[in-house]
């Protein structure tokens, strides 16, 4: 009886804490250009613009975030803009200048065609001080970084986040989706239940044969 409830405290004690876990809410990434903040691979001695190629915005883009150093000073306003490859603006953010330096989210508003986006721009306005944004140091090529108009090796970090917060609860359609990718499609989109099924069973069956070698050691 004694093994029977500690076994029934420790699975409603798993339980809940998956249930704890699978309920904690937190921003939830759209994307990115799939480079990462490592140095500062842009410079602006002032007021400016970084503009880079994008293969395109993620459509349910709300904010992006980006790594902008100002030598302690407040940052300055900037507008972000992605451009289609007529030069025309297809989505605009502007973040309002006093934010600290370090990671700063620009809100993306005005999306006319997100899969238009062939190019982003970060435009700083009226700095008192030099500008240095983050990236990764790439050779100059059609694909990198323009400081100004003028190619420079290097690309910026852009990474796209979703409205809101997402709970894991709330996430467990994508998560069901992505399960399935590049696995055999014996179950469609049942394939990530059945799993979870099949990871239950097994964990009633060890329960059951635990329970039983234990009251078996405890009769002898």
């Amino acid at each position: 009886m004694r093994v029977r409830l500690a076994l029934g405290l420790a699975v409603l004690a798993v339980v809940g804490a998956l249930a704890l876990d699978m309920s904690g809410s937190a921003p939830r990434t759209a994307g990115s250009d799939h480079y990462a903040p490592l140095i500062f691979a842009a410079s602006l001695p002032g007021a400016g613009s970084v503009c880079q190629p994008v293969v395109s915005l993620p459509r349910d883009a709300a904010r992006v975030q980006l790594t902008i150093g100002t030598y302690g000073k407040p940052v300055p306003a900037l507008t972000l803009r992605f451009l289609d490859p007529a030069g025309r603006v297809s989505a605009e953010g502007y973040l309002a200048a006093g934010a600290h330096e370090g990671l700063v989210s620009i809100p993306v508003h005005d999306i006319s065609d997100s899969e238009a986006a062939t190019d982003a721009c970060v435009d700083v306005e009226r700095s008192s001080g030099p500008i240095v944004l983050g990236g990764e140091g790439v050779p100059v090529t059609s694909f990198s970084e323009r400081v100004d108009g003028k190619p420079e090796s290097g690309r910026l970090s852009l990474e796209y986040f979703r409205a809101g917060s997402e709970s894991w609860w709330q996430l467990l359609p994508t998560l069901d989706e992505r399960f399935g990718f590049g696995k055999a499609p014996f179950f469609g989109a049942w394939l990530l239940p059945f799993a979870a099924l099949a990871l239950l069973g097994v964990w009633i069956a060890t329960i059951r044969l635990l329970v039983q070698q234990l009251g078996r050691a405890h009769s002898s």
